[in-house]
């Protein structure tokens, strides 16, 4: 058992996905409705979701059982296999776009890329993507203030520090990065199962994860009102797409 499968029910119900603008820059890079598409780290299939109702050949792999179970209920047309991203256990050459949504960051990040070029056709593509909070949303400095309540530094959000220098060491033949902004809602119960879904809000607070919570709930009704109330949020996804 991995630290996510603990975390899986909350993934189900509080991760809301990315921008629809991703899926329609994968189309310009190249992804085609008959392509075998790899899906790493991908989890409850969140990401990979839109191919597969798009009726594309999603094959997602991910360590953690319970994400998988998720994604096998959710998304039983695609198929899901237990595995790491550094040791990927598919032949080489066996797919024509590999993604990535928001999970290369708990990977070794040189050692994923090798194993995705691996198994990615000649001329195949990938795509690696990460959504970040605005630091202007005042839903973001609400959660800092919260943190900072219970005599903690707030957590990073997002996953992706400091860039990705591994993509652009990789040898890729072909790059690009595509910065793109999203704005949603979702309502306060929906944050808060998001919130609880985030291994890093547990790493940095331990068993006073809980009081964080509360603290992050209370003030979230007391401004919006209940917990049906849509918390606005402002995003920005950085996308990476690679040719082979």
């Amino acid at each position: 058992m991995t630290a996510f499968d603990t975390l899986a029910e909350n993934y189900d119900l509080g991760r809301i996905g990315y921008s629809n603008d991703i899926y329609t820059m994968l189309t310009g890079w190249g992804l085609a409705p008959t392509h075998r598409v790899l899906d790493v780290g991908a989890g409850t299939g969140i990401g990979s979701a839109p191919l597969i109702n798009r009726g594309m050949h999603v094959t997602g792999v991910d360590p953690a059982p319970a994400m998988l179970e998720i994604a096998e209920r959710n998304y039983p047309q695609a198929t899901w296999v237990q595995g790491t991203a550094e040791a990927l256990p598919f032949e080489a050459e066996s797919f024509d776009a590999v993604v990535s949504a928001q999970a290369l960051h708990h990977a070794d990040r040189a050692l994923a890329q090798r194993e995705i070029q691996r198994v990615l056709r000649p001329g195949g593509i990938a795509a690696m993507w990460w959504k970040m909070l605005a630091s202007d949303n005042p839903i973001r400095q609400l959660c800092n203030d919260a943190a900072r309540d219970i005599g903690f530094e707030p957590p990073p959000r997002g996953g992706l520090v400091n860039g990705f220098k591994e993509f652009y060491a990789a040898g890729w033949a072909e790059t690009a990065l595509r910065v793109i902004p999203w704005r949603t809602a979702v309502p306060v119960a929906r944050f808060m199962h998001y919130e609880r879904s985030r291994k890093i809000v547990y790493d940095t607070f331990g068993s006073r994860a809980d009081e964080y919570f509360e603290t992050v709930e209370q003030r979230l009704v007391a401004i919006l009102g209940d917990m049906g109330a849509l918390v606005p949020l402002s995003y920005t996804h950085f996308l990476y797409l690679a040719k082979k």
